[in-house]
């Protein structure tokens, strides 16, 4: 009884406040939009045309391992959940899927470095590791009593527990043994005693300067940070409403630089018969979209 009258206590609240911010809510959000939206619909369309070259050209390229296909998808599904946040000012939640996109494009950047093969399959294995890893997550969780026998043999049969045992075993030279958290341990093993960090590879690649620039600075984002406040709030108040501000331009353009780049790298490494075209199509593509950002400021 008790609980039914905080529900109704909070349906009433609800819905009293509805009826206050709705009717303006979607118009406010539309104007507040509008500036950006050409700019906006040039990342969608850059998007489709990563969609395009997927559904034609990729499909009919088989390879022995998809770790570039896997990152490809990766990246340019990165670039419309970015798309979709900045459409509705949803800035610091799009960083985080920028810095998804710039490790999708520093891993692309790491296995075409050199030894490409090697590093193509590396990447690929990397998943029976993370299965075991797994398994002896919710093996642990079933010794401290946190999950039942039923539910970890709902989650693990004997046959998957079989499979995913006997592929471990098959590569697990290839990572760390005592932290096996990176597909790319091996390559380094000779120079760190541990896995690579991002900052490590960055630095690896030349590419410290984007590490410095970019990816830290979205840690925020992705980490809670106190610098939180400056893009919460207004004043001193805490608010939900969404924010539209230059940084739509200045994520958009970031996460259009490195998925171009990162296309250019895979279709030239595919030895794409269309390759040249294609870069000099999402140059066009970026350069438009660029030009939206310059036609504000």
């Amino acid at each position: 009884m008790k609980d039914r009258k905080i529900l109704e206590k909070y349906d009433r609240a609800l819905e009293q406040y509805k009826k206050e911010i709705l009717p303006s809510f979607w118009n406010t959000l539309q104007n507040q939009r509008r500036p950006f939206q050409p700019f906006l619909d040039k990342l969608f369309e850059f998007y489709l045309f990563c969609s395009y070259l997927a559904d034609t050209l990729f499909a009919n390229k088989e390879e022995k391992y998809p770790s570039l296909q896997i990152l490809y998808v990766k990246a340019c599904l990165a670039l419309l959940g970015i798309h979709n946040c900045l459409r509705y000012g949803l800035v610091t939640e799009g960083a985080i899927l920028l810095r998804s996109l710039f490790e999708a494009y520093l891993n692309v950047k790491l296995i075409l470095e050199k030894d490409t093969e090697e590093r193509l399959k590396l990447y690929y294995d990397f998943r029976y590791v993370e299965q075991w890893n797994n398994l002896l997550a919710n093996k642990k969780l079933l010794k401290n009593g946190k999950i039942t026998q039923d539910a970890f043999d709902e989650k693990f049969t004997s046959a998957q527990t079989k499979d995913i045992e006997e592929n471990y075993l098959l590569v697990k030279s290839n990572y760390n043994q005592k932290q096996p958290y990176h597909w790319a341990w091996k390559i380094f093993s000779d120079e760190i005693k541990g896995n690579p960090s991002v900052r490590f590879i960055s630095n690896k690649l030349d590419l410290i300067l984007d590490y410095v620039q970019v990816y830290t600075s979205l840690s925020i984002a992705v980490h809670n940070s106190p610098n939180l406040l400056n893009l919460v709030s207004t004043g001193n108040r805490i608010t939900l409403n969404p924010n539209f501000s230059d940084s739509i331009y200045h994520d958009g353009c970031l996460a259009l630089f490195y998925l171009s780049e990162l296309i250019e790298d895979i279709v030239h490494y595919l030895e794409l018969a269309e390759a040249k075209e294609i870069s000099t199509y999402l140059s066009a593509l970026t350069l438009s979209a660029h030009d939206e950002y310059k036609g504000t400021s």
